[in-house]
């Protein structure tokens, strides 16, 4: 009996190893076809093909395509955005935060575009964001109405302002139809648009920044 239940266990233990294997082939598959121009396009069969595994088998890891495209989001964003985090620990107040936080994203966009376009391809372009961004975003811009910094009456409407001006900006920067001054022009029109005083939010634009800690934000993830 005690054999039985080790052979058992042993079985199941195989099986879980499988299907997380099969699952990380997915996601791997999903990320370089969303990773590119036109991978919104991207549909289960493409996924399937590229992950080498059966199109009926995709539902028995993911329970629809949307939950596969929320997970890879989640993914590629929640690495990112607590190094992002951890870097305002330098930073003085919401406005530098905020400013610092458009221009770490749009910078990391030209430097990794298949990451950049894995993140406009999936939630950015579907509107879909992890709470735990969403409610960051909100928070920081909340501090700065409540600092005086910003002046826009609704932190969520500030909110909406800075995530979709980041998606037109990113998607503008993968097509290589920006200026060489966009990302600091959009980080002061957003810093503006919060309401934020002209001169600080384009001397802010310009500013230093500094480096993003990811080694600290892998170890801490």
């Amino acid at each position: 009996m005690a054999k039985l239940n080790v052979d058992l266990a042993r079985r199941a233990e195989i099986a879980a190893n499988r299907r997380h294997k099969t699952r990380a082939r997915l996601l791997d598959a999903a990320r370089g076809l969303f990773g590119r121009d036109g991978g919104r396009a991207t549909r289960v069969e493409d996924i399937c093909e590229a992950a080498g595994i059966a199109r009926g088998t995709f539902y028995n890891y993911f329970p629809s395509f949307d939950a596969l495209q929320g997970e890879l989001f989640e993914e590629l964003s929640n690495r990112f955005d607590l190094a992002v985090h951890l870097a305002f620990e330098q930073l003085e107040g919401p406005p530098e935060r905020t400013c610092a936080a458009i221009r770490f994203y749009l910078t990391h966009v030209i430097e990794d575009r298949e990451w950049g376009w894995g993140m406009v391809n999936t939630g950015m372009g579907i509107g879909f964001f992890p709470v735990s961004v969403s409610e960051r975003v909100t928070s920081t811009i909340q501090e700065g109405i409540d600092s005086g910094d910003f002046t826009i009456s609704n932190a969520q409407a500030g909110r909406d302002i800075l995530l979709g001006a980041g998606l037109a900006a990113a998607t503008t920067l993968l097509n290589g139809k920006a200026a060489p001054d966009h990302i600091a022009n959009v980080a002061a029109g957003v810093l503006q648009a919060l309401g934020l005083a002209s001169e600080r939010a384009w001397a802010l634009a310009f500013g230093a920044l500094p480096e993003l800690p990811f080694a600290q934000a892998d170890a801490t993830g």
